[in-house]
């Protein structure tokens, strides 16, 4: 026992040697957002904010005792408690970072992201919450498996919401390791490493208890930090919104990015137009097919995402389940709402080509637009404003990754291992040393993919994880619950093709990079450099050496990037070109991953699913002998 909590003590203080393994390890940069006469204060901001988590996971670990307490918390967990941690663990990096930052980028196109994220919570209160609470169980292979094969449904639900939660999970320490590096100008790679060990760290010792109280701080923090940064934005328009739009329309810096980068002069647009077309959609998401497959994947997805459905046996009964997606749903709005205007205010302040220059994927407008509210880059003010705005996006990142990582390592300790390896019979410290183990290994798995994921916007990753969650997990689920014909081998076909399909689907589309495009684009932009020094050496004036200088140069860049893609180079599939148009599958593969539910069913009928079929029906509805399952 001595030696496992002197163990248990070292681990407690990994996140503070992270940090100090990053800082000893960061190299110089130009483009950092604290100066180094600031970066004291940012850190003691942070070790504020890592002090006071880890003391949360220390209390809770002393309370965890059986495997109920670590995947659920005993289940005693009230409606408002559970509703801000169901916010906590759902508005991600994606929402604060990313969605912030397209609309920042792109206007109202951004939007989209968060309507299909709200709306999303429709299902999940109709069709969702309320069964599963009342079947009692843990993850959602344990709701699979209530009346179909016990194995082969708990493996296959297992693998496919791994996936989901590393789609999801790797851009939340993509967002942790943007931070990092915009703050004090750590590398890359370095700053996913630390974010992968100090996640770590909450969900290995504190369980559900911890990463509960955990989101719930990280939600409140969250909703009032962007509460500030609203009102400061519309102070300067005596809070009057419509002339804080019109002002954004009349931004010349704005119209001028909008006319020249956005659309490309593709389009006779006069200066003014060109404004209010930020607030139009088609910037971003130009294909209505694109946005109606985006929305379906968002608004069904979350039904099915395993972080989700993991709050729901945190509950003692099926009426707080339901008043927990309440309460979750007012704070996920009311956040969302602020999370509008904190984008369109750091398109007006700060200008999109100032954000893409630290971050291509827009992804530190907020953090940007906190330290411009608080009075810029040399004011202590400012850089107040930025180090807190930062350390709650890196809460907001731990909270939402260690929903995920006890997901995923429920699903891998309690449907893999306790579930089909062991066959239902371990103990309870066995289930909990395997989570622990599990653990580990799915923080293993996203630093890696985390690093090959480096420079994408965090909301457009998320996307595809919800792309798989609605194919897959959710056509499984519903058909389930609520069809009395589905079948064992219906809801293997529906996990495994629906996984298989939405996966297929994303690695043959414009998501992936296609070396003779970007050749293209290379040769293109050399021969159109190509005119315009041509023009300035046949112009006598008005264009300076310096300026001659500069588009040979960029030509000569472009001209070496063009001759470094052989002729024959592909995808990582092999393709030369997509053959889809579409970035999210979701349109294709959610009504197929339905479609073989169905016909797999009725193709190969179970027995036994049938048999159980009155049982999950009254169980469902009542919640009677929810207790043994729990106690299950």
């Amino acid at each position: 026992m001595t030696s496992l909590l002197n163990i248990k003590r070292v681990l407690a203080l990994a996140p503070a040697m992270a940090l100090l393994l990053v800082s000893g390890a960061a190299c110089a940069q130009s483009k950092v957002l604290v100066g180094e006469d600031f970066q004291g204060m940012t850190m003691t901001i942070f070790a504020i904010f890592f002090g006071a988590t880890l003391f949360i996971t220390y209390l809770a670990a002393k309370r965890n005792r059986t495997a109920t307490d670590y995947y659920t918390a005993g289940g005693g967990i009230g409606p408002i408690r559970n509703g801000l941690a169901i916010a906590g663990d759902y508005l991600s990096a994606a929402a604060f970072l990313g969605v912030s930052g397209l609309i920042a980028l792109y206007g109202y196109d951004g939007i989209a992201y968060l309507i299909g994220f709200f709306v999303a919570f429709i299902p999940v209160l109709l069709l969702v919450a309320e069964p599963c609470r009342n079947l009692g169980r843990y993850t959602l292979g344990d709701v699979l498996a209530y009346r179909n094969s016990f194995r082969s449904t708990k493996v296959a639900a297992a693998v496919s919401s791994i996936i989901v939660a590393v789609f999801y999970m790797v851009p939340q320490i993509v967002g942790g390791a943007v931070i990092l590096r915009a703050l004090i100008g750590i590398p890359y790679e370095i700053s996913v490493l630390a974010v992968g060990v100090l996640m770590l760290t909450y969900v290995v010792f504190g369980g559900m208890r911890a990463t509960t109280s955990v989101q719930v701080i990280k939600a409140i923090l969250l909703i009032s930090s962007c509460f500030v940064l609203v009102i400061l934005s519309w102070a300067p328009f005596g809070f009057n919104v419509s002339e804080f739009f019109v002002s954004l329309t009349r931004n010349q810096l704005l119209q001028s990015y909008v006319s020249e980068t956005l659309l490309k002069g593709s389009q006779a647009l006069g200066m003014q137009e060109a404004g209010q077309r930020f607030l139009e959609s088609g910037l971003y998401l130009k294909n209505p097919l694109e946005q109606l497959s985006l929305g379906l994947a968002l608004v069904l997805g979350t039904a099915a995402m395993p972080h989700i459905l993991m709050r729901f046996f945190t509950v003692p009964d099926a009426k707080t389940a339901r008043s927990s997606v309440l309460w979750a749903m007012l704070a996920i709005g009311v956040c969302h709402l602020l999370i509008v205007f904190i984008g369109f205010a750091a398109a007006h302040y700060i200008g999109a080509k100032a954000i893409v220059v630290l971050d291509k994927g827009g992804n530190l407008a907020a953090p940007m637009l906190a330290q411009f509210l608080g009075g810029g880059a040399d004011s202590l003010a400012g850089n107040f404003m930025l180090a807190f705005v930062a350390a709650v996006a890196f809460a907001t990142i731990v909270a939402v990754v260690a929903g995920l990582t006890l997901a995923a390592a429920s699903a891998l300790a309690h449907d893999v291992y306790v579930g089909a390896i062991r066959n239902g019979r371990a103990t309870e410290q066995e289930q909990v040393r395997a989570a622990r183990v599990a653990t580990l290994m799915m923080a293993v798995i996203c630093v890696v993919c985390g690093i090959l994921a480096k420079g994408q916007n965090v909301a457009h990753l998320v996307g595809l994880g919800y792309a798989v969650a609605a194919s897959a997990n959710l056509p499984a689920l519903l058909m389930t619950l609520y069809w009395k014909r589905c079948s064992t081998a219906g809801v293997l076909a529906g996990v495994i093709g629906g996984t298989a399909l939405a996966i297929v689907l994303v690695l043959v589309s414009p998501n992936m990079t296609y070396p003779l495009q970007q050749k293209a684009t290379a040769l293109a932009t050399v021969a159109a450099l190509d005119l315009r020094i041509a023009e300035a050496e046949a112009s006598s004036s008005g264009v300076t050496a310096e300026a001659r200088d500069k588009l040979r140069s960029d030509r000569a860049g472009a001209a070496a990037q063009a001759a470094a893609i052989a002729d024959d180079a592909t995808s990582l599939v092999g393709l030369k070109a997509p053959l889809i148009l579409l970035r999210n599958p979701g349109i294709i593969s959610i009504p197929v991953g339905f479609l073989l539910v169905f016909i797999f069913s009725l193709l190969i009928t179970d027995k036994r699913a049938i048999a159980r079929w009155e049982e999950l029906a009254v169980r469902r509805e009542t919640g009677i002998g929810v207790e043994q399952a729990v106690a299950h």
